[in-house]
């Protein structure tokens, strides 16, 4: 599955810059939050880190969330949510498609050390 699976209207949206090879992603801004719409063309891990609230769709494939040191899997159609500061981490399987909203602006990921 390539990144193909979003329509050319949102592949034309900006690209962001994840720092994760093999994760890519295309952002909406608005006033109180962002959309992101995001591609893994291989298996990906996200490190822990915490932001603002986030919630999110797959759309395809598979990934393993772990949200304040609880683990789930999710696949296509399922939604999941993550509070406002909690320490979260993901393995994402190649092929997987999500959509994300994330409040007041650009997830700023700060990894836990």
């Amino acid at each position: 599955m390539s990144a193909e699976t979003f329509p050319d209207f949102v592949r034309s949206l900006p690209q962001v810059d994840l720092k994760i090879e093999g994760l890519t992603g295309w952002i909406l801004k608005g006033e109180t939050g962002v959309v992101m719409f995001m591609a893994a063309d291989r298996d990906v891990l996200v490190p822990r880190h915490h932001h603002g609230t986030q919630w999110g769709v797959v759309l395809a494939g598979s990934m393993e969330l772990t949200v304040d040191g609880e683990t789930h899997t999710y696949a296509r159609g399922d939604t999941h949510h993550v509070p406002r500061g909690v320490d979260h981490e993901a393995r994402i399987h190649k092929g997987w498609r999500g959509v994300y909203y994330f409040e007041a602006g650009p997830p700023g990921v700060r990894e836990e050390s």
